[in-house]
């Protein structure tokens, strides 16, 4: 596994994160798209890849130098 792994924190759009691949799987999530924020993920251990494309958000995306698609900026777009 590279530097940074998915973690899954709910099932909304655009609420699945990237975090440092080290995560033990209990200490808080510092996400990379907002290292002020913490949160338990839902899941303990890290995935390589978030199972959901509406999940993904395309801020942590551009982090792990995923280009973000059209589909990833609409759902992430505030309704």
């Amino acid at each position: 596994m590279s530097g940074l792994a998915w973690y899954v924190r709910t099932v909304r759009s655009g609420d699945s994160h990237l975090a440092a691949a080290e995560w033990n799987g209990s200490d808080p999530i510092r996400p990379v798209c907002a290292p002020t924020v913490e949160f338990r993920a839902m899941n303990r251990r890290p995935l390589r890849m978030c199972f959901y494309d509406e999940q993904r958000c395309p801020l942590c995306l551009r982090h792990a130098g995923t280009p973000p698609t059209a589909r990833d900026l609409i759902a992430a777009a505030p309704s």
